[in-house]
């Protein structure tokens, strides 16, 4: 019995190292964006992090619990993080001025944050809206989040 126990903790510790050393693994010293959604009704909450050498998903119903239903991650190539960059203009970015506020009523708001070194933009605007100027990051952002949802 003492035995399973050890084995048992054991890798209890060796599994908090692993999620670890995957946030440990995020480049914050260049370009980071974040994405996610928030619903009203406890129907849930998904979060994405996409950064030079990996991109992390994580979604789950608050309502059910506290732990993720879905957490993945994966690395990220230097030809996908190169067409990511350009999906992005920082200069138009910083410019939108987007605060929502739809999960106040129940509602759904999607959101994107984009730190590159010092400079971090927040946005926050109705699920599903597109917008002219960032539309391809946010197509982007729909194709990742629907890669990691159906893996």
């Amino acid at each position: 019995m003492k035995t399973i126990v050890v084995f048992l903790i054991i890798g209890l510790l060796l599994s908090c190292k692993k999620s670890e050393s995957i946030e440990e693994s995020i480049d914050y010293s260049d370009l980071v964006v974040k994405s996610g959604y928030d619903c009203g009704w406890g129907t849930g909450t998904d979060s994405l992090v996409i950064s030079k050498n990996l991109i992390r998903y994580a979604y789950y119903i608050p309502s059910e619990s506290q732990k993720p239903q879905i957490r993945r991650s994966r690395a990220v190539s230097d030809t996908e993080w190169k067409d990511i960059k350009s999906d992005i203009n920082m200069n138009d970015f910083v410019k939108l001025t987007y605060h929502t506020c739809y999960i106040c009523a129940d509602g759904c708001d999607e959101w994107i944050s984009i730190q590159d070194n010092n400079l971090l933009h927040k946005i926050t605007f109705g699920y599903g809206d597109k917008i002219d100027t960032i539309s391809k990051l946010q197509d982007r952002i729909k194709l990742l989040r629907a890669e990691f949802r159906n893996n």
